[in-house]
């Protein structure tokens, strides 16, 4: 869900996929993110980040979390996970073979760093609180993504629970003292909006009667009119108005990473690879932790023949947001041009377990893994995904290529 509390690189396009950076592979977990940050006990103080080890990192997590559990009357049935130099802290959500898991990952370093940088003991706590009101409200399930009104309301749940646990009003709003009072990505609120929904929340706390503007919820805000711009750019089929809707979104957000990435898959299909591969650059140096980014930039690596470039994009989209579909299926299709056929029927079927989001995707998949299944002679098999591919999308050009050349029915 970009949704997002990140340490962001705010560099130039034009300085090229040199300056970007690649995930560390050790640290690529089998989570996948929904909403990232980036009892009444009066007596309560927070421990600082700064005073736990990584080894008791998940148990002073886990404190913190039965304590905000406890204020809203409900059982502790979050998973943890420290994970260094993951740069966030985040509502994430596991699918599983009986429902979903909801865990909070966090990076301990990263929020130590923010902590010192706001001065303000309670910064962890509002963080986490924030993240848990993301799944509290449902936000982590619905596989979105963020967006500011789902910002606004994690933000007034965390303002409730820091009322409850003692903390002033001033430190409350303090939380989000590091956001620039006007900038901020398009899926985010800027900082007065925050710092009123997070007083808000803590009024309603104090069984105080005071509202706040009715601007929280200005549905003509440029963030959303940029953010439903790129919703209707992405289901347009016209390439030129596809570019029209991206620059009217652009009109409204300059630095919106991800519409300046769609822009770069319109130029792609066109063929237009530098031109491609500069805007999707672009957007990843804005927003290096967000996983499309990453991916769309593999695709254009792949498009233009740069295989080992394309598998660490598209390795460190994976990292970000594990349950990727559409990650997992590039990746296999770089397995198969690389003759490693079982690694791709692997992470065909990863991706398949994870329910794409249409019969297109699913197809596609499919498709891939029925190519890898009959470079291994599992001829049956092979027919298998192709026919169910076919019944999918009957017109993949991509398949019929493939079952033309093999002489496959």
């Amino acid at each position: 869900m970009k949704i997002s509390f990140l340490l962001t690189a705010c560099l130039l396009a034009l300085t090229g996929k040199a300056q970007l950076k690649h995930i560390d592979p050790n640290q690529a977990n089998s989570i996948s993110f929904a909403c990232n940050f980036f009892d009444k006990n009066t007596q309560y103080v927070p421990v600082p980040a700064s005073a736990v080890s990584d080894a008791a990192a998940e148990k002073w997590m886990a404190e913190m979390v039965n304590k905000i559990t406890n204020i809203v009357g409900l059982k502790n049935r979050f998973r943890l996970l420290s994970l260094k130099k993951y740069n966030n802290c985040s509502a994430v959500c596991f699918n599983n073979n009986i429902g979903q898991e909801r865990f909070i990952q966090f990076d301990r370093d990263f929020l130590e760093a923010f902590q010192k940088k706001t001065n303000n003991k309670w910064f962890v706590v509002g963080v986490l609180a924030h993240e848990l009101g993301h799944h509290f409200n449902g936000h982590s399930l619905d596989g979105i993504g963020s967006r500011p009104d789902k910002e606004i309301e994690a933000d007034e749940f965390a303002g409730f629970i820091l009322q409850k646990l003692g903390a002033s009003f001033e430190d409350s709003k303090g939380i989000f003292s590091f956001l620039n009072e006007t900038d901020g990505p398009p899926t985010h609120p800027v900082r007065f909006k925050r710092y009123a929904a997070v007083g808000k929340g803590w009024d309603r706390a104090a069984g105080n009667d005071i509202w706040v503007s009715l601007a929280l919820e200005n549905d003509a805000d440029k963030k959303e009119i940029a953010y439903q711009k790129l919703l209707a750019a992405r289901k347009e089929f016209d390439p030129a108005k596809k570019i029209v809707l991206i620059d009217e979104a652009l009109k409204k957000v300059p630095g919106y990473a991800e519409a300046i990435s769609e822009k770069g898959l319109i130029y792609l299909d066109q063929k237009q690879y530098q031109q491609a591969e500069n805007f999707c650059v672009q957007a990843l140096l804005l927003e290096p932790y967000i996983g499309l980014l990453r991916l769309n930039l593999a695709k254009v690596c792949y498009a233009q023949k740069q295989y080992d470039t394309a598998m660490q994009f598209v390795n460190d989209a994976i990292f970000i947001n594990p349950i990727f579909p559409d990650a997992y299926h590039l990746r296999a299709q770089l397995q198969l041009d690389n003759r490693a056929f079982q690694q791709a029927v692997s992470d065909c079927n990863v991706a398949l377990l994870m329910r794409p989001a249409n019969n297109y995707v699913r197809a596609e998949i499919l498709g891939t893994k029925g190519m890898a299944l009959d470079q291994l002679q599992q001829k049956a098999a092979a027919q298998e995904c192709f026919q169910e591919a076919k019944k999918l999308n009957p017109l993949s050009l991509r398949l019929l290529q493939y079952q033309q050349t093999k002489k496959i029915n």
